[in-house]
């Protein structure tokens, strides 16, 4: 209802808090120590892999999973992950698992996210955490874009409110990036 949306809507904006603190953190300490990008992504990696364990509960309990059934699926999810099905003869044949291609699918998309990872340390590192949010503005028309590739999977044509939302998120970031500059060509600032 729409409670549970507003809900889960000020949950996803509080998320992001700690995601621009943690940015900002990044940027100043990366200006003051010269640390590797690969080095600070492998802190990261393990810090969270630590915040995930308790948070496995409220996850849990967000999907309506018990708590006790955690280990399990944990351990499910890994047999999976090394290609072996755990969820086999169910009641609803949809539901059986096919594991068959996690192993390739799941370190495929794990390289991806490395490399992601490490160039956005490395934007901020050489750049700022402003560069990166701006990067990171840029890719939500560039997914649009991508998502309406016929060969992409579940692609949708764009419709005349994509291309507007493009034409207002390049023109917020060209402003931002460039109004100072374009103001003071023309005389204005």
């Amino acid at each position: 209802g729409g409670l549970q949306t507003l809900v889960w809507s000020g949950v996803m904006m509080l998320s992001c808090v700690p995601m621009a603190l943690s940015s900002v953190y990044k940027e100043k300490t990366m200006n003051n120590v010269d640390i590797d990008a690969i080095l600070l992504n492998g802190y990261i990696a393990f810090y969270q892999f630590l915040a995930c364990i308790p948070s496995a509960v409220p996850a849990a309990l967000a999907q309506g999973m018990a708590i006790e059934d955690i280990p399990a699926n944990t351990i499910n999810g890994f047999k999976c992950y090394m290609g072996i099905n755990s969820v086999v003869n169910a009641t609803i044949p949809d539901m059986n698992d096919d594991c068959k291609w996690a192993p390739a699918d799941v370190n495929a998309y794990l390289a991806f996210n490395v490399v992601y990872n490490i160039l956005m340390i490395l934007i901020m590192k050489y750049g700022s955490a402003n560069i990166m949010f701006m990067a990171l503005t840029l890719m939500v028309p560039m997914g649009n874009v991508a998502f309406s590739i016929p060969w992409v999977p579940g692609h949708q044509d764009l419709t005349p409110f994509d291309y507007s939302g493009l034409v207002v998120i390049l023109t917020g970031l060209i402003t931002y990036r460039f109004g100072g500059a374009i103001a003071r060509l023309v005389g204005c600032g």
